[in-house]
């Protein structure tokens, strides 16, 4: 009789914790208190260096996905509660999908190419096309604001400003063995455009275009190789916010490759691109065969611009 009193005691007291357990933990559909609803407006207005920039700027053939995303993100963020396989929800600080991609990252880094790459290849190709010195120069004045948000090559300390994504990731690129102080190579690039402007019979202008185009997509596919190499790994050991965070970043500049023009076409198609964006997190954790979608992705971007993911890493 002591035996089965002192055993039903137990089973009370288990039962006891586990409901305080569960008190601890933001009940299904628990409203997030700092919910706010946001446009893919809003988004494209933090990167601040670009006066008046609006979706406008944006490629017109990633509009319609890039508000999905953003519809999306406006659900994800609605509640609290924890984030599951399957469900989506609350990873540390970070909100993520029923994919387990933190879909507000997989927007941001979209812009860079979205945004960013789509209107620097525009503009070189306007000034690959022009017939006259004034017509280079400001086809190269467009480019360059896009990309570093003036018309004239800028300083490593001018990169901390706010909203200059590509700058801040040409500036962590250049910290590389493989690609040591690229950001020099680009200012370099862009002063030798200039100064080849006005001469119309020489092929240099537009061959330095073409090898600034070049330099520029290396940046963002090296990013991209980063961040899906090393976090890829980081999810399989330990698949928390921090993790996601940044290898939904890389998903996001993965993706950007979409709007990466490499001359008679770009490095990676809707469809190709937007794989990245589809692709199941919580399935890429549990494959450590090495041979996972995003494993061979990453050994395939990096082939495609001459370096490995061992370099990126």
């Amino acid at each position: 009789m002591k035996r089965t009193i002192l055993f039903m005691a137990c089973i009370s007291l288990l039962m006891v914790s586990c409901k305080d357990d569960k008190k601890d933990e933001p009940k299904p559909n628990t409203p997030n208190p700092n919910y706010k609803v946001v446009t893919l407006d809003d988004i494209v207005k933090e990167f601040k260096f670009i006066d008046g920039v609006s979706t406008a700027d944006v490629s017109p053939e990633a509009i319609a996905e890039l508000n999905l995303w953003v519809g999306e993100l406006n659900e994800v963020n609605k509640y609290d509660h924890k984030a599951t396989e399957g469900k989506s929800g609350k990873l540390g600080k970070r909100y993520i999908n029923a994919k387990g991609v933190e879909t507000v990252q997989l927007i941001k880094k979209g812009l860079i190419g979205a945004l960013q790459l789509n209107n620097f290849n525009f503009s070189l190709k306007e000034g690959i096309g022009a017939q006259d010195a004034n017509a280079r120069k400001t086809a190269l004045d467009k480019a360059v604001k896009f990309l570093l948000g003036s018309t004239e090559p800028k300083t490593k300390d001018e990169f901390k400003e706010e909203g200059n994504a590509f700058g801040k990731y040409m500036m962590s690129v250049a910290k590389s063995d493989k690609y040591k102080d690229i950001d020099k190579d680009i200012y370099k690039t862009i002063q030798t455009a200039y100064d080849n402007a006005n001469d119309l019979k020489s092929p240099k202008y537009v061959n330095t275009l073409v090898e600034l185009n070049k330099k520029v997509t290396t940046v963002v596919a090296f990013r991209a190789v980063h961040y899906i190499a090393e976090y890829t790994e980081k999810i399989r050991e330990d698949f928390d916010g921090g993790n996601v965070h940044e290898l939904s970043e890389g998903l996001g500049f993965a993706y950007s490759l979409r709007f990466a023009y490499k001359g008679g076409g770009y490095y990676l198609t809707p469809e190709q691109a937007t794989a990245f964006a589809q692709v199941n997190l919580w399935n890429e954790a549990k494959d450590k065969s090495g041979s996972s979608f995003l494993d061979k992705q990453a050994k395939e971007i990096a082939k495609m611009f001459g370096f490995t993911v061992a370099d990126a890493k």
